[in-house]
């Protein structure tokens, strides 16, 4: 079977599509498929705005087994197209949204072309709202096979006009694959049937969890024993990086050698909100960027708790990579997450945006040693029990060669 996969960023960028979609496809390619991902030359969501050359970046190469070809985006057609989409919005006339969409990121119409000239036997295309989606649509209609969408969806984005785009778009898919029931439910109520929708959750490699090294991560960064309180993941916007920061002093008052540590892909909004910031000069918030992705074992191991106080999560990867290093998480109510963890058993669920709440989560876990060991262990057994990663490779294929068979 050959699969192509149709997306907006891939490796190296880092986020939860695209490491959902690294590790599917590795896992395909362990059962002796083909899969060819087709994606822009970009690596942040941010880089759309002002396209890069990333000329080290190579047009066509095989990683991990997986060939990935990228596609150039043009920094003046980007912006010239953007604001041509805004007009089309603004404008409220008959098929104003259609049009914005189809300028939407990633705008690389020849992706189609490429798509139907690889013979593909089945497309697969993640996540929305990207154009990618759309794409996949086109070129499946052409070439006649089907095409699958993963929308990675967070309910919370779904406007009047995105939700129109998903009523027309959505039913066409052969198949749309959600990551939790939370999200099946939400699409049925919009008026998808069920049959189409299959909720396959994400899942990781435990070969590539094993226990990390805590204590040197502890040592580079001059850290003893100190309590750490570790976010991992996009520092954008609506992930409560906000709430986390006016929530530091309340837990300084009962714990004031706890140290926050921010790690992962920075954004504009975050240089914004933590350079103005009267806490971005205390010793005991370290902000970490772009870290070397071998080091997130050692400092998933490193930390006492994995916190996410995010209302955009259509599902929460990190949840599972801290649960791999035994670590409780703390998370804000969300379809998705509530789906996710088991609050009181593996982890604690918080409202989401309020500093107090999320103070006595943290300070009641850093205060009882032994329930933070039994919640990691509870996780470390789940992820074990319901996420490894061939799991949900097996459950992928089986449904791809019903429909390459239908």
């Amino acid at each position: 079977m050959h699969i192509v996969a149709l997306t907006h960023l891939f490796y190296p960028a880092r986020g939860g599509s695209e490491n959902s979609l690294l590790e599917c496809s590795k896992g395909l390619i362990r059962k002796g498929h083909r899969v060819t991902v087709l994606t822009s030359n970009q690596t942040t969501l941010e880089n759309f705005k002002q396209p890069r050359i990333n000329a080290d970046l190579p047009k066509d190469e095989i990683r991990d087994g997986i060939r990935i070809i990228r596609l150039p985006l043009s920094s003046n057609q980007r912006f010239i197209l953007a604001k041509a989409g805004a007009l089309a919005l603004r404008s409220r006339l008959p098929g104003g949204d259609y049009l914005w969409f189809m300028m939407q990121i990633p705008y690389l119409p020849q992706i189609i072309k490429t798509a139907q000239g690889l013979n593909p036997d089945l497309l697969y295309a993640v996540p929305f709202p990207t154009a990618s989606i759309y794409y996949a649509k086109v070129a499946g209609e052409r070439i006649g096979c089907p095409w699958v969408i993963q929308p990675h969806l967070h309910e919370k984005d779904i406007n009047t006009s995105l939700g129109k785009i998903l009523a027309w778009l959505f039913p066409k898919a052969s198949a749309i694959l959600t990551n939790t029931q939370a999200e099946k439910a939400y699409l049925m109520k919009r008026g998808l049937t069920g049959e189409k929708i299959h909720p396959l959750r994400q899942g990781i490699d435990l070969s590539l969890f094993k226990a990390g090294n805590g204590l040197r991560f502890r040592s580079v960064h001059g850290l003893s024993d100190q309590p750490i309180l570790l976010f991992l993941g996009r520092k954008v916007e609506n992930k409560g990086l906000d709430t986390l920061l006016k929530t530091m002093p309340r837990i300084w008052e009962k714990e004031p050698r706890t140290v926050l540590i921010l790690a992962g892909q920075s954004s504009p909004y975050f240089q914004n909100l933590f350079s103005r910031h009267p806490l971005s000069g205390d010793p005991r918030i370290l902000s970490l960027d772009n870290f070397p992705e071998e080091d997130k074992i050692d400092l998933l191991s490193a930390c006492d708790i994995l916190i996410l106080p995010s209302q955009v999560e259509s599902f929460g990867v990190v949840f599972l990579e801290a649960w791999t290093q035994g670590r409780p998480v703390i998370g804000a109510r969300a379809p998705a997450v509530e789906e996710m963890i088991a609050h009181g058993e593996d982890g604690l669920l918080i409202p989401y945006g309020d500093p107090r709440e999320c103070a006595q989560a943290v300070t009641t876990l850093l205060e009882d040693p032994e329930k933070r060991k039994a919640m990691g262990e509870k996780g470390r057994l789940k992820v074990i029990n319901q996420f490894e990663i061939g799991r949900i490779v097996d459950q992928m294929e089986t449904l791809f060669f019903s429909l390459i068979k239908s």
